[in-house]
């Protein structure tokens, strides 16, 4: 069986919706069909491609990476969980919604690694910080790392 379809184009048909919706009812008494084609704008991006980001170097995503914030004098201020990483810097989710200053110490609870780390943008409990080129390594105390680490050494009397 071989069903032809014939069709008009026309680029804005000046109708409102109420008369598309009598005619096309109108049309299926008949047996007939209608359709319409809808093309999105000209400007919009297509619906399977992603927005463009603004990230300078690709994020890679982490699940379940703790991290503990330290201010500059290597006191704990907050512990965090990393959700990803790029080459410029982390996202973090905060366990507690804290302030924090401009500049800090991130401690890698995985690696044991110190980086200075500055605010870039905050949203609730969810912060984005980049990496600071520092002159000088972060260094702490023997006891203050295994206390970071959960181990903490016996004081001598």
């Amino acid at each position: 069986m071989a069903v032809n379809l014939e069709g008009v184009r026309l680029h804005r048909w000046p109708a409102p919706s109420g008369l598309k919706r009598l005619m096309t009812k109108s049309l299926a008494r008949q047996s007939l069909v209608s359709y319409e084609i809808v093309s999105p704008p000209p400007n919009d991006p297509p619906v399977g491609e992603r927005p463009r980001e603004k990230r300078s170097s690709a994020r890679r995503r982490l699940r379940l990476r703790s991290a503990k914030l330290l201010d500059s004098q290597s006191a704990f201020i907050c512990e965090c969980l990393v959700r990803d990483q790029s080459a410029q810097g982390l996202c973090l989710k905060l366990m507690k919604n804290v302030g924090l200053p401009a500049r800090c110490v991130l401690y890698d609870d995985e690696t044991g690694a110190l980086n200075v780390v500055t605010t870039i943008w905050r949203r609730g409990s969810l912060l984005g910080v980049r990496y600071c080129p520092t002159s000088a390594p972060v260094s702490i105390k023997p006891s203050d790392r295994a206390a970071l680490r959960g181990r903490y050494y016996a004081v001598p009397d």
